[in-house]
């Protein structure tokens, strides 16, 4: 066995070991940034150091341990986009936001909860069932979605992986309730859901908690399905909260998807640490196997993270373009990141009440990803006061308080949320050139109060804004006019309708190809699509009534939305209606096959059902999950020879 002699490399050790032990305890003393500095300096002095393959910790709190059927590993991280596109490859990933919480195993026999572990040291967790039957995420009886169930064939008993984590709202509402009931106040979310987890008392706290699954197994550790993608599917399928994914095929899906994500942290009110990056294909996974510490077929991409300590010297609120007012810390100019920061975010009106945080207050802050830099913690009250505003800082009207943040219902008339909204519109409608401050500028001289007026501007009217040339003018006024013909999923994007974005729109014009169709749809017919929940669906047919009048001033203002062709309607397809799973590998790119059938009208699945016209798989005589389940329930295999005959037809 190799022995470790270096005083430095028994030290930095001694120092994982005790920052892993309170960290799974829920009272971490330093930053993620800080503990992954210890761990990179031991794995760049002593690689092979078995403290590295400890995933967890063996510390528990009286509970029983139980054994995981496969053990629930770390991941190999990296910060550099450069390791990430070359570990990649050519392979398909997924990308996976990484939810900040514990994770956890749920063991389900017949549809019924049984057994929920934590992780624990990887090999083994603890038992937290009684604790985790307080979470309705987590299912106590799995949804009865017959085609799902059917997908799993005999296996009766199954796992589900996942995070559980703790909202910011939640945070909220947690943390006064053990305030009342006498306890600590909470520091933040993640410690939360570690503390509760380990206590022997109020375990009914649990109820504020939330769970996203992102993984399936037998209970003997084997896969059941041949892609993550398909994982995904049956897992919302079955009803479990999902961490947002996307399928990605190329080093620039790769760096869009990460961009998405550093936005999505900003103002997300989840705690997201990263991205998880799995190679799609499972049979990659059993080919390259696992380390001691983590599995060769995932890769975590994390933003270098730093932390500080800064003086409070102002509070600034601002209006959001959905009528949020959130706030914002001034402090002492410091450098972080290789960046001179003057801004923190204090994420919402609740949290500043809950820290009762201040002018004067000396707090400890983050910034990871190159995004404004979040709060922390009080290290140091100051001696003024914690005041919420009461009045809109943009229109003065009266804000309400729903106890996590504060609103702003002026939508008609206030400045902050028609400036937000065709910031918006711009954006979406790629409409190059006409930055923030110009559309202020032209806001100041009241040529433009709505989207639709950016198309009613002449030539003449950028001329009348500071520093504009007549080169400029015409670039403007063309970068506009070009804009006029959009796609109707971004037309729809455009709009900022909360709960939708383009991904959102192009999922939901499959079935509603026009905006005539779209706009007569029902809450409870979208919420019948796969990937549409009751809470989005009733988002988006009210936001879409709340839009109704600016969609109709934009099309009167020349912008003409491109639906989707109805050709394939009109042309006689034999695929026209069917819906069709493609499995395997083809000679042309799944994405273009997917197009063709669509272009006639057909449908595209991620699992074979009884609904299912057609298998397309690379090899008929495979016994993959979905060929086997096409077999039973006697529905046609087809090469991809066959596909390209039946579209030409």
């Amino acid at each position: 066995m190799q022995k470790y002699n270096s005083s430095e490399v028994e030290i930095l050790a001694s120092k994982i070991l005790h920052h892993k032990t309170v960290y799974y305890r829920g009272t971490p003393e330093i930053s993620d940034s800080e503990y992954d500095a210890l761990e990179d300096r031991l794995k760049a002095l002593a690689p092979e150091h078995p403290v590295l393959s400890n995933v967890g910790t063996d510390e528990v709190s009286g509970t029983v341990k139980v054994k995981h059927s496969k053990p629930m590993l770390s991941l190999e991280k990296t910060y550099e986009l450069s390791t990430l596109l070359s570990w990649a490859k050519k392979y398909p990933v997924v990308g996976t936001l990484k939810i900040d919480g514990n994770s956890l195993s749920l063991i389900y026999t017949n549809g019924h909860l049984n057994l929920a572990k934590t992780r624990g040291n990887g090999r083994e967790g603890e038992d937290v069932t009684a604790k985790i039957k307080w979470v309705s995420d987590c299912v106590p009886l799995l949804h009865h979605n017959q085609n799902a169930i059917d997908m799993l064939g005999q296996n009766k008993e199954i796992e589900i992986r996942g995070e559980l984590y703790c909202s910011e709202p939640q945070f909220i509402r947690l943390s006064n309730e053990m305030v009342g009931l006498g306890l600590d106040k909470p520091t933040n979310p993640r410690n939360t859901v570690a503390g509760i987890l380990g206590r022997k008392q109020h375990i009914s706290l649990a109820h504020f908690f939330n769970f996203a699954a992102f993984d399936i197994l037998d209970t003997n550790g084997n896969n059941l399905f041949s892609t993550e993608v398909e994982k995904f599917h049956w897992l919302h399928l079955m009803g479990f909260k999902l961490p947002e994914f996307k399928l990605l095929k190329s080093g620039t899906e790769i760096t869009k998807f990460l961009e998405f994500s550093k936005a999505y942290m900003a103002d997300a009110d989840i705690g997201i640490d990263g991205v998880v990056f799995t190679y799609n294909d499972i049979s990659l996974h059993e080919k390259l196997g696992e380390t001691s510490h983590h599995p060769r077929y995932k890769l975590s991409f994390k933003w270098q993270g730093e932390t500080a300590t800064a003086n409070i010297v102002g509070i600034t609120w601002a209006t959001s373009r959905l009528g949020v007012v959130t706030p914002v810390a001034v402090i002492d100019p410091i450098y972080l990141s290789g960046a001179s920061i003057t801004n923190v975010t204090l994420h919402n009106a609740a949290h500043v009440k809950l820290f009762d945080i201040k002018v004067g207050d000396k707090i400890e802050i983050v910034r990871s990803g190159e995004v404004i830099p979040k709060f922390l913690r009080v290290i140091k009250a100051g001696s003024g006061l914690c005041q919420l505003p009461e009045l809109c800082p943009s229109c003065q009207s009266p804000l309400e308080f729903d106890e996590v943040k504060l609103y702003c219902r002026n939508q008609v008339n206030c400045p902050a949320q028609q400036v937000g909204t065709i910031l918006n519109w711009i954006r979406c409608a790629g409409i190059d050139d006409l930055s923030e401050k110009r559309l202020n500028a032209l806001m100041q001289i009241n040529l433009i109060k709505h989207m639709s007026d950016l198309y009613k501007l002449r030539k003449e009217d950028f001329l009348r804004l500071p520093l504009t040339k007549e080169k400029m003018a015409n670039k403007l006024y063309d970068n506009i006019q070009k804009s006029k013909n959009l796609p109707l999923a971004r037309f729809l994007n455009g709009l900022g309708i909360q709960g939708a974005g383009l991904t959102t729109w192009e999922s939901l014009l499959e079935r509603y190809p026009t905006l005539d169709e779209l706009l007569s749809a029902q809450a409870s017919d979208i919420a019948n699509i796969d990937g549409f929940a009751e809470k989005t669906s009733a988002q988006i047919v009210n936001g879409l009534k709340l839009k109704e009048q600016d969609i109709k001033m934009l099309i009167a203002s020349g912008v003409t939305p491109q639906a989707i062709s109805k050709s394939a309607i009109n042309k006689k397809s034999p695929l026209t209606g069917k819906t069709l799973v493609i499995t395997g590998t083809m000679s042309k790119p799944r994405a273009d096959l997917e197009a063709a059938i669509k272009s006639v009208g057909g449908k595209i699945s991620s699992s074979v059902s009884k609904n299912t016209y057609a298998l397309i798989i690379d090899d008929l005589n495979s016994n993959s999950t979905k060929a086997k389940k096409a077999r039973q329930l006697e529905i046609p295999m087809w090469d991809e020879e066959t596909l390209i005959k039946h579209l030409s037809t």
